[in-house]
Order: C-alpha cells, then structure tokens, then sequence
C-alpha cells in the first residue's frame, strides 16, 4: 500500500508514472493518494523509482510505502514520540527513507538488545529503538546537531541506556552491536563499510539514504 502527499498541480503527472509501475489507484481525495502496488521484491524499488522520477522533475511530493495501514492518521507512519527537527537538520520522519527505516526497526525484537544509530540527526531512529526497548549508541558528526539529538532522546525518560557521541560515522567507537542502522549518503556509507564487520559481526544492518543510480 502507498500513500502519499502531492500537490494538485502536479497529480496528473504523478497519477502516469504511479500507473506506469502498475500502482492502482484506491482513494484520492486533494491531495492525498492511496494507491496499491504489485506485491513482490521489488516493491520498494519501484516506489523508490516513483520518487526519484517526481523530484527530478523538481517536484514536492512526500511518500510512504508499507505492507499494512499506518495506525494511525494518513500520510505518514505516526511517531509514538515528540521529537523537535529545526530547519537544515535531518530526520523529521516524513522522508521516505526514513520512513523505511522506521518500518524495519518496527518489525525486529529490540528488547535488550544494543543498537547503534550512524548519523543520527534529531536523533529519530535512536529514539523508535528506545521505544522498542533497546539500548542505543547514536553518533553525529555536527555537535550543534548532536545536540538537538540529545534534546530529543532527553525526551524519552522511559530509558537511561543511550548516548549522543560527535564522531564521524563509527570511527570512535568500539564493541559490537545487535543492530547497526543508518540513514546516510552513499559516500558516508561506503566510508563506514570497513568498520560494519567488527560493529555488527553476527547483527543486523539496515542501511539507507542513497538514490537508485548509487
């Protein structure tokens, strides 16, 4: 199921390339779209696609993608914390990829386990681990970034287990992790690739960020 949020003047287009990858229109009403896509693999490279195709045409459309119903109001996955994004900081929870790795770290048992965010921004993947029980080590490069990340984990008195360090990507870290997720650029990932063995060794990693033609 996708649902998303485009601008009117723009729908016509965005209704096209959503048939082109066989998406089926279900409601629409303004601008809000709900659409069913082919099940499969592939599924979310063709929403990836969608995506792609509509910015590169410089055009403001927010998607969300998931197998299921958000739980609660359309269009985006509701958050179960309040989190505080300032302008120019990344993670408000409405970009898609952020959205998917929302959806990945809701599906995995976190309860005690240890979890490293790489690249934290406000901090919104290191706070949906928290909410699901898991102890968590997020790291930033920008320490006026790194701070809002702290405001905001602050926030979730449920847990004293995290920490906010300034590090670029994981270089300062030691240990191993249950779970290594980042939301970063290609470029950022492919500098973190050497450090994944030791972090994660037999853990999971979900990775994002990067446009299809990286």
């Amino acid at each position: 199921m996708l649902w998303a949020q485009v601008p009117l003047e723009q729908s016509q287009q965005f209704g096209e390339w959503l048939w082109w990858i066989g998406g089926r229109p279900q409601v629409v009403e303004g601008e809000a779209w709900q659409a069913l896509l082919p099940a499969g693999r592939e599924a979310p490279m063709r929403v990836q696609w969608l995506w792609e195709r509509m910015r590169l045409g410089g055009q403001q459309v927010s998607l969300y993608a998931n197998w299921g119903l958000p739980s609660e109001k359309f269009p985006f996955a509701p958050l179960p914390f309040p989190l505080f994004a300032p302008t120019g900081v990344f993670g408000t929870g409405h970009h898609p990829t952020t959205q998917m790795c929302l959806v990945a770290l809701e599906h995995l048992s976190l309860d005690g386990k240890w979890v490293l965010d790489v690249g934290t921004g406000t901090g919104i993947l290191a706070i949906a681990a928290l909410h699901k029980g898991a102890k968590v080590i997020a790291t930033e490069i920008s320490w006026q970034v790194a701070r809002w990340a702290q405001r905001n984990l602050q926030g979730w008195r449920q847990s004293r287990q995290w920490a906010v360090i300034v590090s670029d990507l994981a270089a300062s870290l030691r240990g191993t992790f249950d779970v290594v997720v980042c939301n970063i650029s290609a470029e950022a990932l492919f500098r973190l690739l050497p450090d994944l063995p030791r972090l994660t060794f037999q853990g999971v990693l979900i990775a994002s960020g990067w446009t299809g033609g990286e």
